[in-house]
């Protein structure tokens, strides 16, 4: 558990929805198969359909009581499986049959439970691979017991060894290997990374806050276009499977509409009751009860989406709060001396270095972090006579208040490199470290890629903007930004282009 980072706990919480669904279609598999082959065959009389916005468009869910073939079995509400394309009219008889005399749920085609079970052991197999990735854990291969007198044996041996080697010395020097880099004479100071980690975590908090504000703007336009009112009559109560209620109200002109709700309590409306309503004189369906608090209203379908997007940035702007509180504890904490060496990070199923990462050295252990990628970190490895990528730095470490382990890490002619994940004892799985390879960076990026980039980002600004006006296009874009942020800034050809 202690390895785990951000993006295995988002892995775990996907693979635990994916759980939750192989649950949901087993039982709905296990319900098809007992109604198709041994259930109770009857008929529905449909007196409710409840609308769903879904992916494949429009889709009803129609209820009804459920009488079987013989009349022995009587239930008050079943609903229909499959959802309808359209609604059906109330009165209309479904007939089908049900698992047993206490389900609730009337399978019309006998097919269901195939392709239910197909998607069960689908999604099984995504959620077992997904969860063995999250949760591998290399194999300890233990050392074999050591004899303590053939370890004296080789210890004199070596011992042996090492004398006759200066015996045997060479007359002339052996070349001397290139001494490592010295210390840049420049203060070490905070570099202005962080100038764009502060940045992109305020323009993603700001357009977050934009978004929202926008929603319940337009949200409160909403109601208060509702200026007429009417006293509706409930003309229809317990409908369903949901026990809604059908209510009568008449506009302006005289001309009746009808609209259903859900009541908090059910056995407060009566058919021939009355309801207070308030609707849009222009548009007479836009409706809504004149004290909504007795109903469970259903959210609208913009309200929800935006809410469903707007998911990753508040999870987002939280875990880089948590982390700037972190970088600003440990800027006050005394540092100490320790090694690094600059390794490149790449996927290994990539073509091209994703981020940077340290492998320090301090009390002979090993900890690998990834760091926000500066400009000039490059560039002192280009002025390096070796290249930079396999000497030493000569670093301090300042560690950042936290359960898990994460270092700032203050190089001298640099500046500070700000840490973009807690430290760890073993190298990242998904990516491959190597040595910094400066002919990497430089190269320009090829006409076609940016503008395909550009053309994608586009598009996406332009479906936040029709979905909630600009501040919805700004957020998607933050974010874009910012997870890139979160991730230490990619260094793509070109992107960031080094410049000698």
């Amino acid at each position: 558990m202690g390895a785990f980072e951000l993006h295995h706990w988002l892995l775990l919480s996907f693979v635990t929805v994916i759980f939750g669904g192989v649950i949901w279609m087993a039982v709905l598999a296990v319900d098809s198969f007992r109604a198709t082959y041994g259930g109770v065959a009857g008929a529905v009389t449909v007196e409710d359909c409840v609308y769903a916005d879904t992916d494949d468009g429009p889709q009803w869910t129609c209820s009804g009581p459920f009488v079987s073939a013989d009349g022995a079995v009587r239930i008050d509400a079943v609903k229909l499986m499959p959802r309808y394309g359209a609604p059906w009219d109330d009165g209309v008889t479904v007939t089908g049959r049900i698992s047993s005399p206490s389900a609730g749920t009337l399978h019309t085609d006998g097919q269901t439970w195939k392709w239910a079970t197909g998607f069960t052991v689908l999604l099984l197999g995504i959620g077992v691979y997904l969860l063995r990735s999250a949760l591998r854990i290399e194999r300890q291969v233990a050392p074999p017991p050591v004899d303590p007198e053939l370890a004296a044996i080789s210890e004199r041996a070596r011992a042996f060894l090492t004398e006759w080697d200066h015996v045997l010395a060479p007359s002339t020097p052996a070349a001397a290997a290139p001494p490592p880099v010295l210390a840049v004479d420049a203060p070490k100071r905070a570099n202005l990374a962080v100038g764009k980690v502060l940045i992109g975590w305020l323009l993603l908090v700001l357009t977050i806050a934009g978004t929202v504000w926008h929603l319940m703007e337009w949200e409160r336009r909403q109601v208060a276009s509702l200026t007429g009112q009417a006293l509706g009559t409930v003309t229809g109560a317990r409908l369903g499977a949901e026990d809604r209620i059908e209510v009568a109200y008449p506009d302006t002109t005289g001309a009746e509409w009808r609209v259903r709700w859900k009541p908090v309590d059910p056995d407060s409306y009566r058919e021939g009751g009355q309801v207070p309503v308030r609707y849009d004189p222009a548009q007479p369906y836009e409706v809504m009860p004149a004290y909504p608090e007795f109903f469970e209203i259903e959210p609208r379908g913009r309200t929800v989406l935006v809410q469903l997007i707007l998911l990753p940035g508040y999870v987002l702007a939280w875990a880089w709060t948590w982390r700037l509180g972190r970088w600003l504890l440990g800027a006050c904490r005394r540092g100490r001396p320790a090694e690094a060496w600059i390794m490149v990070a790449q996927l290994h199923w990539g073509v091209e270095p994703t981020s940077f990462w340290l492998e320090l050295r301090d009390a002979d252990r090993i900890w690998y972090q990834r760091i926000v990628w500066d400009r000039r970190l490059v560039r002192r490895l280009a002025g390096d006579p070796a290249g930079g990528a396999q000497l030493p730095l000569s670093v301090e470490l300042r560690r950042c208040p936290g359960l898990r382990r994460m270092y700032l890490v203050d190089v001298a002619g640099v500046g500070r490199l700000w840490p973009a994940s807690t430290a760890r004892a073993r190298p990242p799985r998904n990516y491959e470290l190597t040595p910094v390879e400066l002919h990497l960076f430089g190269l320009a990026e090829s006409t076609g890629r940016h503008l395909a980039i550009l053309l994608a980002l586009t598009v996406l600004a332009g479906g936040g903007w029709l979905l909630a006006g600009p501040a919805t296009a700004a957020y998607l874009l933050a974010l874009i930004g910012s997870y890139q942020l979160w991730g230490g800034g990619a260094p793509w050809r070109g992107f960031y282009t080094l410049r000698h």
